[in-house]
């Protein structure tokens, strides 16, 4: 997820919304690290996830934070860069960027963004991931718009928007491919 967000996302000023999202509008906006803008946005959600999640989930989040982020980082620090077209690039997020997000949320995991807090609300409050996921990546559309300009906001809001029902789609399909063969984790069930 960290190599895809730096190399197609934050190349093409298009994102699947999400803290990476929100992570490379600020930092392209601040002219700053998208790996290290993560990590700080992510240390504000493990404090909420510890809060109502409890110690397992805070660990869990943790972890996926911190391989996110600093994959991120690293990927930023190689200067590889794509040279596709933008609608391919668009396509590819649109279809596949919420494929590693929907595979965790099938386990009960998360990479710390705001899937975590949607599980959390879900789980908590019953407010469906998809709705919470949405309402969330209405922030990385504005960061892309405020970043980029109105294509990159658009093509953001287009992805972003569709990314609840995305995760959804994915993780019903790990489900279905997955759960025959292992048990789900305890942590946002």
């Amino acid at each position: 997820m960290g190599i895809e967000s730096v190399l197609i996302e934050k190349n093409f000023h298009i994102s699947s919304g999400g803290v990476s999202g929100l992570s490379i509008g600020i930092a392209d906006y601040l002219h700053v690290s998208a790996g290290f803008t993560n990590l700080c946005i992510k240390a504000l959600i493990f404090g909420v996830v510890y809060y109502f999640g409890g110690t397992l989930a805070a660990y869990w989040t943790l972890v996926g934070a911190a391989i996110t982020g600093v994959t991120m980082w690293l990927t930023e620090l190689t200067g590889v860069t794509l040279d596709w077209p933008q609608w391919l690039a668009f396509g590819f997020i649109l279809v596949f960027a919420k494929l590693p997000i929907g595979l965790l949320v099938s386990k009960g995991y998360s990479i710390g963004g705001f899937t975590a807090i949607a599980q959390l609300l879900e789980r908590h409050r019953g407010i469906p991931l998809p709705w919470s996921l949405t309402i969330m990546n209405l922030l990385a559309v504005l960061a892309m718009l405020v970043s980029h300009g109105l294509v990159s906001g658009m093509l953001t809001a287009v992805i972003a928007l569709s990314a609840g029902i995305a995760t959804k789609i994915w993780s019903e399909a790990a489900k279905a491919f997955f759960d025959q063969r292992q048990v789900r984790a305890p942590m946002f069930r």
